[in-house]
């Protein structure tokens, strides 16, 4: 049980998380192991000897925890002051959070060195972790925090820097580092990608199974939804994209990011879905368009030429090439199909473990890019890759030393018919 004097006024009641159970993880904690190994030696590398963790997809990445609530639009007198502290040094971390998130702690974290936040306002708190970690010696020479994370906000972001620096560190911007060492997939990862693509055909299926003229977008939205969670899907980091476009000589017209809605789908539309199937927070994204009724003759063959790039990507893209090299195979490939200067995108970004609201990875890549040629493509790198010219095609790459595996679930490319 809890201290009371901890508990009360923090906690909806009292808390025995002996009575919640077996813990829940996604991965052993073999698995987590290895990651805080690997943030260990990347801190090493970077000269880091605290690093302040703060982003919830590296908190997850690194021991299990997630929530439903992180605080992102906090009152200003309940600041979001969660963090997980690791030291290049120790091979534990400690994990500080409000008492209220004691039992989803134990459910689904590995943390064995939990510190409960003594207040709901900043100072008390502030001054709590600051003197953990002083207690533990962690508070000399740099520490590293995520800049870059919308978590936390500007204000605390700021107070907690501040704080640092008056206990004598050095701070210093390590997003570049959280975010590195989670670029590369491990075997598990990438299983659970694949889970999470077959999620996702599930939900084209069912866009087939029961889109027609009629239905609304919301409607349908909730269908795809339901049957994706039916067979073991989460909820997706990101609201997808999920419009009926009216055409317009033969070709939808565009309306950006939309959300499903209240709009009633009409015969002769075209339905862009781009879905993510989740499994264990790992995303694939795969996006397709729907004609409701008789499929234009001319949307089929400029999808049919859009398509034909992931064949490419199978037989001539693979680990180890620079952006610059792929960017080469790609422009091959929509010179010879007569796409160049045709309006639209290619592009590709790195997916992973996400939570709300973005499921955008950090290693981004773009077929007009002039800078940034030189990057890398990893080994077990995953990605999803946009073939978009008036069409919706998305579909996710591994990429691999021998080549690359294009990922869809067996969602056919073809532009369908339906309803």
């Amino acid at each position: 049980m809890m201290r009371n004097d901890i508990a009360l006024g923090m906690t909806p009641g009292g808390t025995d998380v002996s009575a919640l159970g077996a813990q829940q993880l996604a991965f052993d904690e073999a698995e987590y192991a290895r990651r805080l190994t690997r943030l260990r030696e990347a801190m090493a590398a970077a000269g880091i000897d605290l690093m302040w963790v703060t982003s919830p997809e590296v908190v997850c990445w690194l021991h299990g925890y997630f929530a439903s609530w992180y605080k992102g639009q906090s009152p200003m007198r309940y600041p979001q002051c969660f963090g997980t502290a690791v030291h290049v040094d120790h091979e534990h971390f400690i994990f500080f959070d409000n008492p209220t998130e004691m039992g989803v702690t134990q459910q689904f974290s590995v943390s064995r060195d939990n510190r409960w936040l003594p207040s709901r306002e900043a100072a008390p708190n502030l001054d709590f972790i600051m003197g953990e970690l002083e207690a533990e010696g962690w508070l000399k020479g740099t520490v590293g925090m995520e800049f870059w994370s919308y978590l936390p906000n500007r204000a605390i972001s700021t107070m907690f820097e501040g704080a640092f620096r008056a206990h004598g560190a050095n701070v210093v911007d390590a997003t570049a580092v959280t975010r590195g060492v989670r670029r590369v997939k491990s075997a598990a990862e990438i299983a659970a990608i694949e889970e999470a693509v077959r999620i996702c055909a599930v939900g084209h299926q069912t866009i087939m199974d029961n889109l027609r003229p009629g239905i609304t977008e919301l409607d349908l939205f909730g269908q795809v939804m339901a049957a994706m969670m039916v067979q073991g899907g989460e909820f997706p980091a990101l609201i997808p994209i999920f419009n009926a476009h009216p055409m317009k000589d033969g070709v939808p017209v565009p309306v950006g990011h939309g959300m499903a809605g209240r709009r009633v789908i009409q015969e002769g539309e075209y339905l862009g879905a781009d879905l993510c199937g989740v499994f264990k927070r790992y995303h694939a994204n795969v996006c397709r368009g729907y004609v409701v009724g008789e499929v234009p003759r001319k949307l089929a063959e400029l999808t049919a030429r859009a398509a034909g790039v992931f064949d490419v990507i199978e037989s001539e893209v693979k680990a180890g090439m620079t952006v610059a090299e792929v960017i080469a195979v790609l422009k091959r490939y929509y010179d010879d199909a007569g796409l160049t200067g045709t309006p639209g995108w290619v592009l590709g970004y790195e997916m992973g473990l996400s939570l709300p609201p973005d499921w955008v990875g950090d290693f981004y890549f773009h077929f007009m890019d002039t800078k940034y040629l030189d990057r890398v493509f990893e080994e077990n790198m995953v990605t999803n890759f946009e073939s978009i010219f008036s069409t919706s095609l998305i579909d996710m790459v591994v990429y691999g030393r021998d080549g690359s595996r294009v990922l869809n679930g067996g969602v056919p490319r073809e532009l369908q018919g339906v309803g």
